[in-house]
């Protein structure tokens, strides 16, 4: 009778226990659209959008406790596949293999558009060429250029040093795809580890250019092109640049397809229960939220301030 009395205990048990780890599993996301408690992952460009954005949430909705992730980009979406969160900000698309680790869970992910972001070129104030244009841009990133001189045959600043924020950065990524395009990339460009020492960096190196999202120089300041320790290059499309083709990376002129350097900014959202990820998705796609993205130097999709634009994937029109 032991033996058998003891195989029962045990076989109770070990049921007890996978109970608990449903229940564990089920309640781990018990949130609603406006109340509970989530982690999100956010691009880290974006850091001081989304804490203007949730302080306005959660004042909303004060039942609601959102904790932000402030990473990579390619970190952020690594988190969303692994179902560590369920909302990412980020500058992409999720690609097949991360994809199919979604699939592999039996989940999907929604990709929503919410605003466009310019990526700015920081200079040193030493720097007098505040002028470039895309094509120059180009052939720095690929190597062709490396001296200022090539640019301004009067520049003395000798090697140009192009910085991004790491090697997962948006920013880098985008330079790749848009700027680049798949072709070598110079070898004086450096990779730091995050936008704060970018920014630090420019302002220790009359001789580099940093690229950085422009909502991530609000934490530093009001985005200024005559900023005592920094400066923001003037981009134009055609070459040579001058100050009336040229342009900074305004919400404005991104609307009117003058600056060049632009990139969407979506919402990856795997909330298959429509949970507080949920809620701050719908959030940010709306009146309030979409006016925090205007402040913030972001286009928005929407017209807060009376903007015409068009809700696209593409460029807006």
């Amino acid at each position: 009778m032991k033996p058998v009395l003891y195989l029962s205990v045990l076989f109770i048990f070990s049921l007890s226990l996978i109970s608990c780890k449903k229940k564990a599993k089920s309640e781990e996301w018990n949130d609603t659209l406006h109340a509970g408690l989530i982690r999100i992952s956010c691009d880290e460009h974006f850091r001081e959008l989304m804490d203007n954005e949730l302080m306005v949430f959660e004042a909303h909705y004060p039942d609601a406790a959102i904790i932000p992730i402030y990473t990579s980009e390619q970190e952020a979406i690594r988190l969303l596949t692994e179902d560590s969160v369920r909302f990412a900000l980020v500058t992409r698309d999720l690609n097949p293999s991360e994809q199919k680790k979604l699939t592999d869970r039996a989940m999907e992910a929604r990709k929503n558009l919410i605003a466009f972001d310019g990526v700015a070129l920081i200079i040193h104030p030493a720097n007098k060429d505040s002028l470039i244009s895309l094509p120059v841009l180009r052939k720095i990133l690929r190597g062709e250029i490396t001296e200022w001189s090539q640019v301004n045959r009067t520049s003395s600043l000798g090697t140009i040093r192009v910085i991004f924020d790491n090697r997962e950065s948006s920013v880098l990524r985008y330079a790749v795809d848009s700027i680049v395009r798949g072709d070598t990339f110079s070898p004086n460009l450096y990779a730091l580890n995050d936008y704060l020492e970018v920014i630090e960096k420019v302002r220790q190196m009359p001789n580099a250019i940093g690229l950085i999202g422009i909502n991530a120089l609000q934490k530093e300041a009001p985005v200024n092109p005559n900023l005592p320790d920094i400066r923001l290059m003037r981009l134009s499309k055609e070459d040579p640049a001058t100050v009336k083709n040229s342009y900074l990376p305004y919400a404005g002129d991104i609307m009117q397809e003058n600056y060049p350097l632009w990139r969407p900014v979506y919402i990856l959202l795997s909330d298959p229960r429509s949970g507080l990820s949920s809620g701050l998705s719908i959030f940010l796609a709306h009146e309030v939220g979409q006016k925090i993205i205007l402040q913030s130097g972001l286009l928005p999709i929407t017209d807060p301030q009376n903007l015409s634009v068009n809700i696209s994937d593409e460029f807006p029109k």
